[in-house]
């Protein structure tokens, strides 16, 4: 099929954003470095984490809108200085739309002046703007909370640069409305990541994935049928057989991992309700949510996607022993 399905870029487009990209990953690094000089924990997430680990960069790249990072909640004061000390400044709205869960930094508009000058004029000029400027740098705090929340805090040091590759996965996957944007990011991860089932660096631990999904029926709703959707678009890909292949093992994988793995308590309780009552939280899209409630599929361990005739109930129904690997039920979403 046509690219023109896909956010894959060509051509005088795909050069233009290879330069462009490449300063935003520059940056990112001179950011995290800073942060790592310091004892401050920073990390890629979003599309950029994805292309840094890419090795076929022509294939990942689409457009990146900002750079997004993680740091620890505890480190909320140090990772500020940082980014003043740098010469950024704050949309302090940002922080008082979400609690203080997410920050949001950019360069003000004269930002030839030194990194020196504006890390002094920083601290006398609060940012007032309610409106997110178009090129700036989100930080989110311990966990993203969007459709789903997951929990970064003890996973943000296992590689240098970035998260890790199944947290990725994961804040990719659990997007009710999944974009277009971001099928393509779980099928570059799939192609150009290693497949593994402990924590290494660099490496998609697809076990990190299924315990995480055995604990939160919600998120493994949403992951599962997420994962029938890019089954769905890899055609779009214009892939080699093999590429295919390979991605297409990788994502199947993942969900006999997850449908096998025992399920927590809390997740059987959860599954008894099914979608009676709403699984994903409503996020504003103002900061990357969807609240478009869409159709539902059942899952069943005996197929890819049983049809939608079958029941809530059916959703709801698990085995009680959890050291079975029976199976698990699981619900998804159309296209948005």
């Amino acid at each position: 099929m046509s690219d023109d399905l896909t956010s894959r870029l060509h051509d005088a487009p795909l050069q233009a954003a290879t330069s462009r990209h490449e300063a935003m990953m520059a940056e990112a690094r001179h950011i995290i470095d800073a942060g790592n000089d310091r004892g401050v924990v920073l990390r890629l997430t979003g599309g950029l984490a994805v292309r840094h680990y890419a090795i076929d960069l022509e294939f990942a790249e689409r457009d990146y809108s900002d750079i997004d990072l993680i740091g620890l909640k505890r480190q909320t004061t140090e990772i500020h200085q940082v980014f003043l000390d740098l010469g950024y400044q704050e949309n302090i709205h940002v922080a008082m739309a979400t609690g203080n869960s997410q920050r949001q930094y950019f360069r003000p508009q004269h930002a030839l002046e030194s990194r020196v000058h504006m890390s002094k004029r920083a601290h006398a000029m609060p940012v007032m703007s309610a409106v997110p400027p178009s090129d700036h740098i989100d930080v989110f705090m311990d966990a993203m909370k969007m459709d789903h929340e997951l929990d970064f805090r003890d996973r943000l040091e296992i590689n240098t640069y970035a998260v890790d590759p199944a947290d990725i996965f994961l804040s990719k996957l659990q997007i009710v409305n999944l974009s277009e944007k971001d099928a393509h990011d779980v099928v570059t991860l799939c192609k150009d990541v290693y497949v593994d089932f402990h924590p290494h660096p660099g490496v998609l631990d697809l076990e990190h994935v299924a315990v995480t999904c055995a604990g939160d029926w919600g998120l493994y709703i949403d992951v599962m049928s997420n994962i029938d959707k890019v089954l769905e678009r890899l055609d779009d890909y214009d892939l080699s057989p093999m590429e295919t292949n390979r991605i297409a093992r990788t994502l199947e994988l993942a969900q006999d991992m997850m449908t096998e793995h025992s399920k927590s308590l809390r997740w059987r309780m959860r599954a008894r309700v099914g979608k009676r009552l709403r699984w994903y939280n409503e996020v504003d899209e103002t900061f990357g949510g969807r609240t478009e409630e869409t159709a539902a599929a059942v899952r069943t361990k005996e197929g890819r996607a049983a049809p939608q005739a079958a029941t809530d109930a059916g959703a709801g129904q698990v085995a009680a022993d959890e050291g079975t690997g029976a199976a698990a039920a699981a619900a998804g979403t159309e296209s948005g």
